[in-house]
């Protein structure tokens, strides 16, 4: 059996709130754990931010705020810090030194926050198009490709002087499934090192390991002694210093691993992320076993750990501790949007059919995109067009009879299979126009399904994020 609280100095958690409450406060000052990782429902504005990271570390001296952060849709610090491009654009751009400075703009800007450690970048080379987690998150599908822009990304990251995290080894992007949810089955190709490499050689702190379960292997990357012993021997030769940080621990790739071992959950439905309150002291054992050094969970697993005092005090903010003065330098992100940017809002009266499957897709929610920001796209939408023929569900047709020669597709994932058929989709097809323009945003795959789609007179154009922001920089 494994140390207690040594295994409980391994955990980096989650919170519920911007503000830690009575039991988080007690159950981190007993249990000491070794980071918090941060949420966009941990976050209002910067100032915030500052306050909750001080507040945190006098908790636990020696604590790590972690955020996950890399630009684009896994932006969780974007209310307090900005929405810096996705890293699929800045692989098309192929401009190394554009990466470097907005990764370092970036890690400037969570520096001065509070924030420790940045689990970024993705080093996952895209093999699969339609790869649903991944996606733009990576910088491409070319292994070379991808290895410059990681070491251009590290090095940016660690000259403002953030500690950074590559993921998810052995690599994401050649899988079909979405390892929050369920097992990730991965065929490793030669080239899916190389970004690792690359990014170890730049300075990285740190390799997250994914739940992924590479063909021919039992466990999944995390449950594997042997294969973190040979990841540390092989990949982390050179690097005796690196930490292998665990994804998060409550993803639903774990359930069916640990049934086997005999791991149960208490009160488990089935399916999609496991509940943190339902872990085990002995989930956390065998995943300690297999060697990681850190462990990331979403919340405070109270069953394994128990403690926090019910009837306790929640910390107060001491005013006269110093925050940090920072401006933004918005330079080199209104440069990287100046250059992806593209003429499709142009001043024009005719209908805009769009389908917006990303303002209900869950990285827009964790993001920080709220209310405010669909609002801008709102006014944005009806300042150009005549109407706006909007829905964010394909069982819902497209209204009017009208030809339409303007077509807006968000979504951060692949189109779901028959989506032609849909109900949406029939009702597109019957009005499109022999010619048009059509813009897609979000996932690498969605240009090449529209293409399909439409008539070869229409022009598609693509962009690899759902913001708005985009546009703001023309």
């Amino acid at each position: 059996m494994q140390d207690q609280g040594k295994l409980a100095g391994s955990l980096v958690v989650g919170l519920e709130g911007p503000w830690p409450t009575a039991v988080e406060w007690s159950w981190l000052k007993k249990w000491r754990p070794s980071g918090v990782i941060l949420f966009s429902r941990n976050v209002q504005g910067f100032t915030q931010l500052q306050k909750l990271c001080a507040v945190l570390k006098m908790a636990v001296p020696g604590l790590k705020i972690m955020a996950d952060h890399e630009g684009g849709p896994v932006s969780q610090m974007a209310v307090a810090v900005g929405r810096a491009p996705v890293a699929y654009q800045l692989g098309v751009l192929d401009d190394v030194d554009l990466t470097r400075l907005v990764h370092a703009e970036t890690g400037r800007r969570l520096l001065a926050a509070g924030v420790d450690w940045v689990l970024a970048p993705c080093a996952d080379v895209l093999s699969e198009p339609r790869n649903p987690v991944i996606g733009a998150r990576s910088f491409g599908s070319d292994p070379e490709l991808v290895s410059r822009h990681v070491e251009a990304a590290v090095k940016g990251l660690r000259s403002a002087g953030i500690s950074c995290c590559l993921k998810h080894w052995p690599g994401h992007g050649g899988s079909s499934t979405d390892s929050h949810f369920q097992a990730a089955k991965v065929d490793i190709a030669s080239g899916d090192e190389m970004p690792f490499r690359a990014g170890l050689k730049a300075g990285a702190d740190g390799i997250m390991p994914g739940h992924l379960l590479v063909s021919g292997s039992r466990w999944p990357a995390t449950l594997s002694k042997d294969f973190l012993d040979e990841t540390r021997h092989g990949l982390g030769k050179d690097h005796p210093n690196i930490q292998l940080i665990a994804d998060d621990v409550s993803m639903g790739a774990l359930r069916r691993p640990m049934l086997s071992l005999g791991i149960e959950i208490d009160d488990d439905g089935g399916a999609g992320m496991v509940e943190v309150s339902a872990l085990s002291l002995q989930w956390f054992e065998r995943l300690a076993e297999a060697g990681c050094d850190l462990f990331l969970i979403r919340g405070i697993p109270l069953k394994a750990f128990p403690g926090g005092a019910q009837n306790g005090k929640a910390p107060t903010w001491d005013p006269s501790i110093a925050l940090a003065e920072i401006e933004f330098d918005d330079s080199v992100y209104t440069q990287a949007m100046r250059f992806i940017s593209t003429d499709f809002f142009t001043s024009v009266s005719d209908d805009l059919a769009c389908l917006d499957l990303a303002r209900h897709d869950r990285w827009q929610v964790a993001g920080g995109l709220g209310t405010d920001h669909w609002k801008r796209w709102d006014g944005l939408w009806a300042e150009r067009f005549g109407s706006v023929l909007r829905v964010s569900d394909l069982d819902i047709p497209l209204v009017g009879d009208g030809l339409i020669s303007w077509l807006l597709v968000t979504n951060p994932r692949p189109m779901p299979e028959n989506w032609t058929g849909s109900v949406w989709g029939k009702s597109l097809q019957k009005r499109l126009a022999a010619s048009g323009q059509c813009l897609v945003m979000g996932h690498p795959s969605l240009g090449h399904d529209l293409e399909l789609f439409l008539n070869p007179d229409w022009r598609i154009d693509s962009l690899y994020d759902v913001s708005c922001d985009i546009f703001s920089h023309r």
